[in-house]
């Protein structure tokens, strides 16, 4: 009789450590589905162009893509997915590594959230000074991701640098 008891205690045990260890299993690193296709990669690239149209129209030379930064911008995009909000938390460790990895003497942040298309994030980011001084600033190169969370709305962060 106490052997079945234990059998079963055990049974239950096991059974509910495996439910709970499925149930709670989260992959933090994971990019939602459609944050990972081809229309975010466009928007980039337009954001880019747009960026530098911009920049040259005031007589400012236009900013190169920077893989690095563009891979920090693409991992704060996703931790503000995460997070459900938009923040510059943890902007001054994006900072550091692009003064120590890109040797960058100078950096700034952009970030926004749901505006579906590049030109519509452009307009609010060229509206609001501050935002206005780091796509207007004396920078070399950008960053930039825009990434969909699992409803479908955009995030975006802009890194800029100045090596």
């Amino acid at each position: 009789m106490k052997t079945a008891y234990l059998k079963t205690r055990m049974f239950l045990v096991c059974f509910a450590v495996i439910i709970s260890g499925i149930s709670c299993s989260k992959d933090e690193t994971s990019i939602p589905e459609e944050a990972n296709n081809e229309d975010a990669v466009n928007i980039e690239a337009q954001i880019l162009q747009l960026v530098n149209t911009h920049r040259e129209s005031i007589g400012k030379s236009a900013l190169a893509s920077n893989s690095f930064a563009a891979s920090l911008a693409k991992d704060h995009t996703l931790f503000m997915i995460d997070q459900g909000k938009l923040s510059h938390d943890n902007s001054d460790e994006r900072f550091e590594r692009l003064f120590d990895e890109e040797k960058a003497n100078k950096v700034g942040e952009n970030v926004a959230y749901k505006y579906n298309t590049a030109e519509k994030v452009m307009e609010a980011w060229l509206n609001s000074s501050g935002h206005k001084k780091n796509i207007e600033g004396d920078f070399t190169h950008v960053g930039i991701s825009a990434l969909k969370n699992d409803a479908g709305q955009y995030y975006y962060t802009q890194l800029f640098l100045r090596k």
